[in-house]
């Protein structure tokens, strides 16, 4: 009695192998002396059922008396349901999935393409930056060119240094 009790139907096991073992436990227990009716066994294979059956299960309580219904119909109607859903199931994921993968194999190596092409240019960037720096601040005086350059702002002789501008004398 405690396996009646107990058992319950896995999700992704099929109506056939939920049925075969629910008729071997009532069997088992109609041997016993157990009696059971067609509504009581209705209704405990609709209870096993798994929570992704709710829709169904709601709809064939609400559509039939539950009294009227056989245990053959019942499982009829269920095989049925469930060779719709695997029918769905395999339709749906073919498209479904060529699509995403044909979508995110083309963005992968685009962004790929794009992140190795950001890298190099970024990558000869910083090392033509830092030459440049490097040759700046390389301790060597910097040429001036006297034809750009109008001489000192304060006072605008082009042959003297800062240090002996009159106007820059600290006092």
């Amino acid at each position: 009695m405690r396996n009646y009790e107990l058992f319950s139907m896995k999700e992704s096991e099929p109506i056939q192998e939920m049925m075969t073992m629910f008729t071997i436990i009532t069997n088992e227990l109609e041997s016993l002396g157990k009696v059971f009716i067609s509504e009581e066994l209705v209704s405990k294979v609709l209870r096993i059922l798994p929570a992704s059956w709710e829709s169904k299960v709601a709809t064939i309580q609400e559509a039939k008396e539950l009294d009227n219904i056989s245990l053959d119909e019942l499982i009829g109607n269920l095989k049925t349901h469930e060779m719709r859903k695997m029918e769905l199931r395999k339709e749906e994921p073919k498209r479904d999935k060529a699509l995403v993968l044909k979508a995110s194999e083309e963005d992968e190596s685009d962004n790929d393409e794009l992140g190795l092409a950001m890298f190099i240019k970024f990558k000869k960037f910083m090392k033509n930056s830092t030459n440049t720096c490097n040759r700046e601040n390389s301790g060597k005086p910097k040429q001036i060119d006297k034809a750009l350059y109008d001489g000192c702002y304060k006072c605008n002789k082009l042959d003297h240094m800062i240090k002996d501008c009159p106007m820059w004398k600290i006092e």
